[in-house]
């Protein structure tokens, strides 16, 4: 990533607070295996922006590693787990760059982020059992704005082909209507390795 466009992306979660979580998110929660514990269940939420996931799945008794290259949107994310005595490792990162160990994590998130080069290194992520939430935008989004570059946008099914060798829980495409009245075109995805 260029320093101008890390800058930006620094400068957009300036004063940030976590939003809300995907609904596709919160309908898979009781799904995800990642009930109390001792030790926490280790949670990946890649690409975490100020974790908005993240602070769910904790809250939920997860110890999470949030991952995003936004030491800014992470700072706050670390606040929120200080305050609150959460379980949530921050970890600056390119993604490109950061080594994911193979079956470490009971469950995988990868919400908004289309890297389809590291979709491998999540399967293997998972522990037998484990589980990967994927929910990310597809090509009809380009007609609200954003984002509009085809390589950061799903085609049709492209989501349920490159989770092959994973069984599907739940998939879905199509528009998705928040709360709010906003509307965005998306592929969901839970699949758990077996």
């Amino acid at each position: 990533m260029s320093p101008a466009t890390r800058f930006d992306h620094d400068r957009r979660f300036t004063g940030h607070t976590p939003g809300a979580v995907e609904p596709f998110v919160v309908e898979c929660l009781p799904l995800i295996p990642i009930l109390p514990v001792i030790p926490a269940r280790r949670v990946l939420d890649i690409a975490a922006g100020s974790g908005r996931h993240s602070l769910l799945l904790a809250r939920a008794g997860s110890h999470v590693v949030a991952v995003d290259h936004s030491a800014v949107a992470l700072n706050t994310l670390a606040k929120i787990a200080r305050v609150e005595n959460l379980k949530i490792t921050p970890v600056v990162a390119e993604l490109e760059n950061f080594p994911i160990r193979a079956q470490s994590y009971q469950a995988v998130l990868n919400v908004n982020y289309l890297d389809r080069n590291l979709l491998p290194a999540l399967k293997d992520a998972l522990e037998p059992g484990g589980v990967l939430l994927f929910d990310t935008f597809i090509v009809d989004q380009a007609v609200f704005g954003h984002p509009r570059n085809p390589d950061f946008m799903l085609g049709h099914f492209e989501l349920k082909a490159m989770l092959d060798g994973l069984e599907l829980v739940r998939y879905r495409e199509g528009l998705t209507t928040y709360p709010n009245g906003s509307q965005a075109w998306r592929a969901s995805a839970l699949a758990r390795r077996s």
